[in-house]
C-alpha cells in the first residue's frame, strides 16, 4: 500500500496572517487496496482541516484544505513548532462502518503508516499552485480568493463610475467608407442603368402620346372622318337640341303653329289647287 502526498515535505502558508490562510494537500492512493487516512497536527486549535479523515479507494485522489486561523492578540508566536502527520492503513473492502469508528479501534494489530509534514510560513503573497483532485478540479487558496474578490470589486466600480465628459473636445466626424470599393462601383453602375431605363421608358411614353395627339388632330380636320361624325352625328343630345332650335328659328308661325319651309310649300300648292278648282266651278255655273 502506498499513499502519495503532494507536497510531501512542507505545507506552505502565505500571509497576511491577520486573516485565514489556506493551503492544500493532495492525497493519492497509488495501490490496489482501499485505504483509511487521518490527519493530525501539533496545534489543533490553530488549524482547521477538511476533511481530516476518510476512506480512499484504489487509484483514487482527494484534496485536503488546511486553514490556519489568525493568531489571537497577546498569544505567543509558536508557529515554529507546528507540524502535521498523515496516517494511513489498509481497510478491507467489506468494512461498512464509518471512518471515525474505524480509527477508534485498537490499531496495534494493524500496519499503520505515517508521513510527517513541516509548516512553512511566508509573508509573500504570490498565488500558490494548488493541486487538482482526481476529477481535474482546482481549488483556490485564501490568497487567490482575495485577489478574485478584489478584481471583481474593481471591475464593478469601473463599470458603475461613468467616464468624465469633456464638452470642449470635439469628436472627429468620420465618413463611412464602403467595405468593398469594387462592390460600391457595381452598385452605382446598376443604379445608373436603372435610372437610364426609367428615363427611356418615360421618353417613349411621351412620344407615343404626342403621336396619338397628332393623329387625332388630323382626323378632326377631315370633314367626313368617323371621329367628326361621332362628334357631330346623330345620337348627340347637344347637337340635336341645337338643330331643333335652328329649325324653329327658320320656320314660320301660323296661328301659333310653327311651319317650316316644306309645310309652307305644301300649303301653297294646296291653296293653288283649291283656287283653281273654285274658279273652274264658278266658270261652269256662269255658263
Amino acid at each position: 500500500m502506498t499513499l502519495e502526498l503532494i507536497p510531501n515535505s512542507d505545507l506552505v502558508f502565505k500571509g497576511p496572517f491577520t486573516v485565514v490562510s489556506i493551503t492544500a494537500l493532495k492525497l493519492s492512493n497509488s495501490g490496489n487496496e482501499r485505504l483509511a487516512y487521518k490527519i493530525k497536527t501539533t496545534a489543533p486549535k490553530r488549524y482547521c482541516v477538511k476533511p481530516n479523515s476518510g476512506f480512499l479507494d484504489a487509484h483514487a485522489t482527494t484534496n485536503i484544505q488546511v486553514m490556519l486561523q489568525p493568531q489571537a492578540v497577546g498569544q505567543p508566536d509558536d508557529r515554529a513548532k507546528h507540524k502535521f502527520m498523515v496516517q494511513w492503513v489498509t481497510v478491507p473492502n467489506s468494512y461498512a462502518e464509518d471512518v471515525d469508528t474505524f480509527w477508534k479501534q485498537d490499531l496495534k494489530t494493524l500496519n499503520v503508516q505515517d508521513s510527517k509534514l513541516k509548516c512553512v510560513f511566508s509573508d509573500e503573497q504570490p498565488a500558490a499552485v494548488v493541486p487538482s483532485d482526481s476529477h481535474g478540479h482546482r481549488e483556490l487558496d485564501a490568497t487567490d480568493s482575495t485577489n478574485v474578490i478584489e478584481n471583481d470589486a474593481k471591475q464593478q466600480q469601473q463599470t458603475a463610475t461613468p467616464a468624465p465628459i469633456n464638452f470642449n473636445q470635439r469628436s472627429p466626424i468620420t465618413t463611412p467608407r464602403p467595405a468593398n470599393p469594387f462592390q460600391s462601383q457595381v452598385q452605382d453602375r446598376q443604379q445608373d442603368v436603372t435610372d437610364d431605363s426609367s428615363k427611356s421608358r418615360l421618353k417613349q411614353e411621351i412620344d407615343r402620346l404626342k403621336d396619338e395627339n397628332e393623329t387625332l388632330k388630323e382626323k378632326l380636320k377631315q370633314p367626313d372622318s368617323g371621329v367628326r361624325q361621332r362628334v357631330l352625328g346623330a345620337g348627340n343630345p347637344v347637337v340635336d337640341r341645337l338643330k331643333s332650335n335652328q329649325q324653329q328659328q327658320n320656320s314660320l308661325v301660323l296661328f301659333g303653329i310653327a311651319l317650316n319651309e316644306q309645310l309652307v310649300l305644301v300649303a301653297f300648292v294646296i291653296a293653288l289647287l283649291f283656287g283653281f278648282s273654285l274658279g273652274y266651278f264658278l266658270f261652269s255655273c256662269s255658263n
